[in-house]
């Protein structure tokens, strides 16, 4: 425990994204593995590992706080890669579900879905395995990418 809170930023972001790499490469043996995922174990897949990337910005922000009070935090690749990859196949990573539909009568939509009792139509169709497991590579494959020496997750 004190060797984390003894942690510089730069070493947390080098450990982050080894940490990141690690769960991506794990969950896509599992996706590579299986000859059949049914859509909702793609779907828990998919939020066991932004759960996970979520946690590690986190504490990545909360290192960043402690070792550089009142800077502005930059920009942290194990969020914002994640993010945008998985933003390609309609999957909201911060809120770790599929992205809500965009509705010009927003109020009125979400009115009668409530009273008809079908909020389907307010998400989006969840990604299919081979959307997830297409989106998790390309991530895993940014996140190689880094320079180490130039990462500054």
């Amino acid at each position: 425990m004190a060797e984390v809170l003894a942690e510089t930023f730069e070493a947390a972001s080098v450990r982050a994204r080894k940490s990141a790499l690690g769960v991506l490469r794990t969950q896509l043996d599992v996706l590579r593995g299986t000859a059949v995922m049914t859509t909702s174990d793609t779907a828990d897949l998919l939020r066991d590992v932004c759960e996970e990337l979520n946690e590690m910005a986190t504490d990545l922000t909360q290192t960043w706080k402690r070792t550089h009070p009142g800077q502005p935090q930059p920009p942290l690749p194990v969020e914002i890669i994640p993010a945008e990859e998985l933003d390609k196949i309609g999957w909201d990573s911060h809120a770790n579900r599929v992205r809500m539909n965009k509705n010009d009568n927003c109020t009125l939509f979400s009115f009668w879905s409530l009273l008809s009792g079908d909020q389907s139509g307010m998400f989006a169709k969840p990604p299919s395995t081979g959307q997830v497991l297409t989106a998790l590579s390309a991530v895993e494959a940014r996140l190689a990418g880094l320079d180490t020496a130039d990462c500054t997750e």
